[in-house]
C-alpha cells in the first residue's frame, strides 16, 4: 500500500524528510509528481507494492505461520518495527527471532532486506516462507547467473516481501545503489554478533553495515543475535548506530534442554537403555 502523498514534495526524488513533514524512500519515478501531466492515481499504480495485510498482527501470525499466539517478547519487537522504530534483539536459539522481522516485513510497504551469513539457513527460511505463500527469495553466491538475474528482476518489479542476502552481496557489486530505487520495509541484521571483533564469528563485511544508517536513515533496522556478551552488544549498537533503539533481551534458560555427560561403558547397552527411558521424545546423542 502506498499512502497519499502531496503532489509536489521536492525531497521525494532523493528520499528523506519532505517539506510535507513525512519521510519518503527515494524512487526515480517519484520525480513525475512534479509534473502536472501525471496524476497521483497514475503514480500510485506505477510504484505501489501489492496490498499487504493491515492491522491485526495476530491474524497474520495465525494465517501465514499457523501459530495461535506470540512467544514472550516477540510482539513488542514486531510492534516497534511495524511502527518504523529500530530494535536490538538478544534472544536464544529457537526463541522465534525470525518472526520478529518476517511479520513486520509483511505489514510494511516494500521489501524486507535480511542480512545473513548462513547460506544454508537462508535457503531453509526461504523454502519455509514460500511454502506459506510468502514472496521470499535469497541472493547469495550459491545462485547461478540466470537465477541471480531472476531474483534481481523480481526485486525491481516489487514482487518480493522478503529478500535474504549475504553481507558480501549487499556491500559489493553495486547492490546498495540498486536499493536506492526500491521501497524498503526494513533491514534485519541476523547473527549481528558478526559485527564485533570481540565476537567469535567476526565478519569484515558485517563491520561495514553501519553505512546502511547513513544511506537509508528512514528505514527501520533490527539487529538480532542469540549470543552476545556485554562487549559484543555494545559493539553491535555502536557499529549499526542503534543507540536509540529499544533493547529486547530474553533470558537463556531453556528448561527443555539438558546436557548429560556419561563415561563410556558398553556403549551399545548404554544407548539402548537411554532410548528406552526416552521413548517418544526428541534428543541428540553425541558419541
Amino acid at each position: 500500500m502506498v499512502e497519499d502523498l502531496p503532489k509536489k514534495c521536492p525531497t521525494m526524488v532523493t528520499g528523506g524528510t519532505g517539506v510535507c513533514g513525512r519521510r519518503h524512500n527515494s524512487h526515480p519515478l517519484l520525480r513525475f509528481f512534479q509534473d502536472d501531466r501525471v496524476d497521483a492515481g497514475t503514480m500510485r499504480r506505477m510504484t505501489s507494492w501489492p496490498d499487504k495485510p493491515a492491522g491485526d498482527l495476530n491474524a497474520t501470525l495465525a494465517r501465514v505461520f499457523g501459530y495461535s499466539g506470540f512467544r514472550s517478547g516477540q510482539q513488542a519487537i514486531i510492534e516497534d518495527l511495524v511502527a518504523g522504530r529500530d530494535a536490538f534483539v538478544l534472544m536464544p536459539t529457537g526463541g522465534g527471532k525470525s518472526l520478529c522481522y518476517q511479520i513486520p516485513a509483511l505489514h510494511r510497504a516494500g521489501v524486507g532486506i535480511v542480512v545473513s551469513p548462513l547460506i544454508s539457513l537462508m535457503k531453509d527460511q526461504v523454502d519455509a516462507l514460500q511454502a506459506n505463500a510468502v514472496r521470499a527469495a535469497f541472493y547469495n553466491s550459491s545462485l547461478g547467473t540466470d537465477a541471480a538475474r531472476e531474483v534481481l528482476a523480481r526485486l525491481h518489479a516489487h514482487e518480493l516481501d522478503l529478500l535474504y542476502i549475504s553481507p558480501e552481496r549487499l556491500i559489493g557489486g553495486g547492490f546498495l545503489e540498486r536499493l536506492a530505487d526500491i521501497d524498503i520495509a526494513l533491514f534485519a541484521i541476523d547473527e549481528a554478533h558478526c559485527v564485533s571483533q570481540w565476537g567469535h564469528d567476526f565478519r569484515r563485511e558485517y563491520a561495514q553495515l553501519g553505512m546502511l544508517r547513513q544511506q537509508f536513515p528512514a528505514v527501520p533496522m533490527v539487529a538480532l543475535t542469540a549470543t552476545a556478551d556485554a562487549q559484543t552488544r555494545a559493539d553491535i549498537v555502536r557499529v549499526l548506530q542503534l543507540q536509540e533503539a529499544p533493547q529486547h533481551i530474553s533470558g537463556f534458560d531453556r528448561p527443555n534442554i539438558r546436557y548429560t555427560v556419561l563415561e563410556k561403558h558398553k556403549p551399545l547397552d548404554q544407548l539402548l537403555r537411554f532410548l528406552d527411558r526416552h521413548e517418544g521424545q526428541a534428543g541428540i546423542v553425541y558419541a
